[in-house]
């Protein structure tokens, strides 16, 4: 097969363990040779891949907080993105990199399979989520631009690199065929080094030039972020024969294969456990998408699947039928199991499947998390595998096949759509070839002048233009701070001045998150643009807040993070002009704690959402103070007795601050989607307590569609003293 886009292959034809395609000519995309042997071994490898991705979704989906044991099996199945891009080097180099190669048909028949079900099915995902997407067409544009329609479908965009970048692969493989071993380990050498970036946040602080490199390849959409499994597996494809016989000759045995698989699981689990266990690492971060030992896992975890498809074939692939099967329909599958995943959620979560938050509300309540994990991988997984399988075999059955499988619809007339334009791309290819061999030198040169100064150009118009055209300006400061250089990001309109006495809101990230992360799911943004606010996101130090007590890399340090805040404040508001709010979430909810113990007026008012004080933080001074907090939190319980590694409980939390801000009983309350919020406005000195309460959402920051209205929303009317929680303002023109 000619491309590990599951299910854009030709199926074998015959029992052997290298068939001929059913179709040779089917994908071709280069004149010379038939296409090479269809390897069996790769129907039942792809099938194992997909089960990676499939969990790991279910697991970070439906798993709600990440605990000892989702973390431990996540960190396993993680590397299901490693395994697929390592499986598309190498087919594509085992079928098109020893013989000559048309690039233009090779890109056309690549992008033909790919770019129409990448495009159909974002704009699915954004009719899935209403309203919470954006406007339309600008959101579903940005969707098309970073793949962030839904959280797969940057494996669509990162192949579309390979196949835009194939030909110079090829050629660089041809060029350094002498030391191909020097050029694995330099991917290797450059894949460690980006991880432990990443993973250990060194680097990635300021805004220099290597700070915003490795910050771009933490989105993971790019083809910098796996270099090596690209590398890797086009090395593999360019000498296929010899590491199969390499691996039949070592890996010859059940026993030997799940060895190695074993050593992989080993090194996986052993670092997560070294990481929560011994530096204190929360089980988010030690199980995160991009760790060194991730490249050790995913390379033991290749080899292991290489080995045990062979072992299988060579015993004559017993079950070959279904295996091949769901290979053909594995990139339909891939595409539609998220969709499946989120019915699933919604169904299990509604309040007709269980009380307090439904069967998923019920899963995050168990004694224990491991049952939870196994009944998500033995009954969930399985369970959307099959819906999703059910759905892309249905779909490669219908004329829109191409655009929602990747595979073109074949009725019974053996019509080839796409055949014609290959010969006419032949053709002009060929033209333009001969025409460019007789290009002089000294014109090629002034040409190339001609382009580099007019993309230069081009790029600076670009960049005015869209200066013109922001709504919002951003604007990246920086000030000293307990012998650090720390900085910050302001918000501020771009085409309107800030309303009188616009108040200023001052954001503390949750752990693990990128200030870019933060600002696009707090949703404040468009209260910048509209000119209501000014929000101001001070950047943590290693992505975490010394909450003295917590939590991971600031902690560790020493950080004076309440100095800092402290500092910032006197900065963005001299003279105390206007009000100021703080807003934090989880470990900046901890730290907006902090500030409101020790220096209760520093702020006008302070926002928690999700997170509980640090032993010995009490608030006693009458203050401004919303919680925002979730029945099934699985971090921060609602109510004493219910499971959560945080104490007081949301309530209990809230009953203190009632009766350190002396509130009176008067109370208003609103129920608004699946939100509860009730305000207290008759407290001492002008003080007034509001508690948010959502019906689900587990620990993560409450916005649409899982939580409804967004806690923006509410935390402006609380900002505005009122529970009536209004539409977040349009974006100025």
């Amino acid at each position: 097969m000619s491309s590990t886009l599951p299910g854009t292959g030709p199926r074998p034809a015959a029992p052997p363990a290298t068939a001929p395609p059913a179709n040779a000519d089917a994908d071709a995309g280069a004149a010379g040779p038939r296409q090479r042997p269809h390897i069996v071994a790769f129907d039942l490898i792809r099938l194992i891949i997909m089960v990676f991705v499939v969990s790991v979704h279910t697991l970070s989906f439906a798993g709600g907080t990440v605990t000892m044991s989702v973390g431990a099996v996540t960190t396993i199945f993680h590397t299901s993105r490693e395994l697929f891009l390592l499986l598309t080097a190498l087919v594509l180099t085992y079928n098109y990199g020893h013989r000559p190669l048309r690039a233009g048909r090779f890109w056309r028949r690549r992008f033909w399979l790919v770019l129409p079900a990448y495009v159909t099915w974002s704009a699915i995902y954004y009719a899935a989520d209403g309203r919470s997407r954006g406007a339309f067409p600008a959101a579903f544009l940005h969707d098309l631009e970073n793949a962030g329609a839904r959280y797969h479908l940057y494996f669509l965009l990162v192949s579309m690199q390979i196949y835009l970048l194939f030909p110079l692969i090829k050629w660089v493989l041809k060029k350094t065929e002498r030391y191909h071993a020097w050029l694995f380990a330099a991917a290797l050498a450059y894949q460690a080094w980006l991880t432990v970036g990443l993973h250990y946040k060194v680097g990635r602080s300021g805004s220099g030039v290597i700070a915003q490199f490795l910050n771009g390849a933490g989105l993971g959409y790019w083809i910098d972020s796996y270099v090596l499994y690209v590398v890797a597996g086009a090395l593999a494809g360019w000498h296929f024969e010899r590491l199969c016989a390499f691996t039949r000759r070592h890996l010859g045995s059940g026993r030997r294969v799940a060895a190695v698989a074993a050593a992989g699981v080993a090194a996986g689990i052993g670092v997560f456990l070294v990481e929560t266990e011994v530096f204190g690492a929360t089980p988010g971060n030690a199980s995160a998408v991009f760790q060194p030992v991730c490249v050790a896992e995913a390379l033991a975890f290749g080899w292991a699947l290489l080995g045990g498809g062979l072992l299988w074939s060579d015993r004559g692939a017993p079950g070959r039928k279904f295996c091949a099967a769901g290979s053909a329909s594995s990139f339909g599958i891939y595409l539609a199991h998220p969709l499946v995943l989120q019915a699933l959620l919604l169904a299990a979560g509604s309040r007709y499947f269980g009380a307090d938050g439904g069967l998923i509300g019920w899963l995050h309540r168990l004694r224990h998390s491991s049952f939870e994990v196994l009944l998500l991988l033995f009954v969930a997984v399985p369970l959307i595998y099959g819906c999703a399988w059910v759905m892309a075999s249905v779909m490669r059955r219908t004329p829109l096949s191409l655009f929602l499988t990747g595979r073109e619809w074949r009725p019974k007339r053996k019509l080839r759509l796409g055949q014609a334009a290959d010969r006419l791309l032949d053709k002009l290819e060929d033209k333009v070839t001969a025409r460019a061999a007789r290009v002089s030198r000294r014109a090629l040169v002034v040409a190339l002048a001609v382009v580099i100064v007019g993309s230069g150009g081009s790029v600076a118009t670009a960049k005015v233009v869209a200066a013109a055209d922001a709504t919002m300006r951003t604007s990246v400061y920086s000030l000293q701070a307990g012998g650090l250089t720390r900085s910050y990001t302001v918000l501020t309109p771009a085409k309107t001045a800030l309303k009188p006495g616009a108040p200023i809101i001052m954001v503390l990230s949750g752990l693990n998150s990128t200030q870019a992360q933060e600002i696009g799911r707090d949703e404040f943004t468009s209260y910048a643009t509209a000119g209501d606010a000014e929000v101001v996101y001070p950047l943590a130090y290693r992505e975490s807040w010394n909450a003295l007590g917590c939590c991971s890399w600031a902690a560790s340090a020493a950080v004076d993070d309440t100095g800092f805040i402290t500092r910032l404040v006197s900065v963005v508001d001299p003279g105390h002009a206007r009000p100021v709010y703080v807003v934090g979430y989880s470990n900046g909810g901890r730290l907006a704690y902090r500030l409101a113990c020790t220096d209760p007026l520093l702020f006008d008012g302070t926002v928690i959402v999700k997170a509980a004080p640090m032993p010995g933080c009490t608030v006693v001074v009458p203050m401004k103070i919303l919680t925002i907090a979730a029945t099934d939190d699985t971090d921060v319980p609602y109510e004493p007795g219910d499971k959560g590694t945080e104490s007081p409980a949301a309530t209990v939390q809230n009953a203190d601050l009632r009766s350190s801000s002396q509130c009176t009983t008067t109370s208003q309350t609103v129920r608004q989607g699946n939100v509860t919020y009730t305000l207290w406005p008759d407290c001492a000195d002008g003080a007034s307590v509001g508690f948010a309460v959502y019906s689900a959402g587990v620990h993560s920051f409450p916005r649409p569609p899982g939580s409804y209205p967004a806690a923006s929303q509410v935390i402006w009317a609380f900002v505005n003293g009122t529970t009536s929680v209004q539409a977040q303002p349009k974006t100025a023109a």
